[in-house]
């Protein structure tokens, strides 16, 4: 079976054939995590849409226990929070619908949303969870993305054999809301920003052992208080993390990340810092991993390639620049919505 290719999109659009899309967009997504939702709304006002974003998120005190329990949000079809997202696609009659991780809801639900609807409308997928991927909802999609090479065998398998639908999207950032300046020096210490889990907790303590100068900042997921807040740090709180210094460390987390590449990668980059993040294989597709930025395996390998990176600091700047000029080249949202835009046949203006 021919599988879909992974790098087609990786060249910069042309700036003479850049698309427009002049109807109404709805995005519907969870907005406490991260900034994905809203920084994808900006990106499609951009090209004229007329776009509404909707939090996926619980109200009722059942749903946030339901959330907590199973680790997402109960979608059944005869749920509220359901309902509210008819009553909004009533509302504003969406030529174009784009749902970011929409696990759980069931198939019954589209079909009943393309039935409230007066005109047709597009139903889109965005997947950057490689967990849920083989959830039976993906066949009602027009068009599915994902971000992480290693979702395609489970997504060919729950649409039943049909690839043609399937587009290979990495994550992307926006360069206005994660940029460089605004800090005069950096702290020779290597810095992690971000939820520590019990995993990534253990990592960071056995850097910490082997004498590399590490801070971690961020929500802690194994205690109940964060938990239940669903807390997060703030976009000026990760931009001066990322620039204060020498070095931010990405650790992925599996099985959310398998082969791809997430946000911090990204966002790291367009603050123009140095990125000291996993080697997978989707990496390569995206940023030269020796030249605009630094990998390791395994975490044995963090101390001393952090120990080499302090040795040659004029290098490791050489590389941050790097990283960002091929970030802003390559992997901004506005990319991102031009690769949608072709994807769903909308002939340039």
């Amino acid at each position: 079976m021919e599988q879909p290719i992974h790098s087609e999109h990786l060249e910069p659009n042309d700036a003479s054939a850049m698309r427009t899309y002049r109807h109404n967009v709805l995005i519907v997504g969870d907005t406490r995590s991260d900034f994905w939702a809203a920084d994808l709304g900006e990106a499609f006002t951009q090209v004229q849409a007329n776009v509404r974003v909707l939090p996926l998120e619980p109200r009722r005190l059942e749903e946030h226990w339901f959330e907590y329990r199973r680790g997402f949000i109960n979608l059944h079809i005869d749920e509220p929070i359901i309902q509210r997202i008819r009553d909004q696609v009533n509302k504003v009659s969406p030529r174009l619908i784009l749902f970011l991780d929409p696990f759980g809801m069931e198939p019954a639900f589209f079909k009943a949303i393309q039935r409230d609807l007066k005109k047709k409308a597009i139903l889109a997928s965005w997947f950057s969870d490689c967990r849920r991927t083989s959830w039976e909802g993906i066949q009602c999609f027009d068009h599915v993305f994902y971000t992480d090479s290693s979702m395609v065998d489970s997504l060919v398998k729950a649409r039943k054999g049909d690839n043609k639908a399937l587009k290979y999207l990495p994550l992307a950032v926006n360069e206005k809301r994660f940029r460089p300046g605004g800090v005069d020096h950096r702290l020779n210490k290597l810095m992690f920003a971000g939820t520590i889990t019990a995993t990534r907790k253990k990592t960071l303590n056995r850097l910490r052992l082997r004498g590399v100068p590490i801070l971690w900042k961020g929500p802690i997921q194994h205690r109940l208080w964060s938990k239940w807040r669903g807390y997060r740090l703030d976009t000026e709180t990760l931009n001066r993390l990322y620039q204060e210094y020498s070095v931010t460390l990405n650790l992925p987390r599996r099985p959310k990340n398998m082969n791809g590449v997430n946000f911090r990668v990204f966002e790291v980059s367009a603050c123009q810092n140095l990125l000291l993040t996993k080697w997978t294989p989707d990496l390569e597709l995206l940023f030269d991993p020796y030249e605009e930025m630094v990998v390791y395996r395994d975490w044995d390998e963090i101390p001393l390639v952090f120990r080499s990176l302090m040795y040659d600091p004029y290098r490791a700047e050489e590389i941050a620049l790097n990283g960002r000029k091929r970030l802003i080249k390559n992997h901004t949202y506005q990319h991102r919505i031009q690769t949608i835009l072709e994807r769903i046949g909308q002939k340039a203006c």
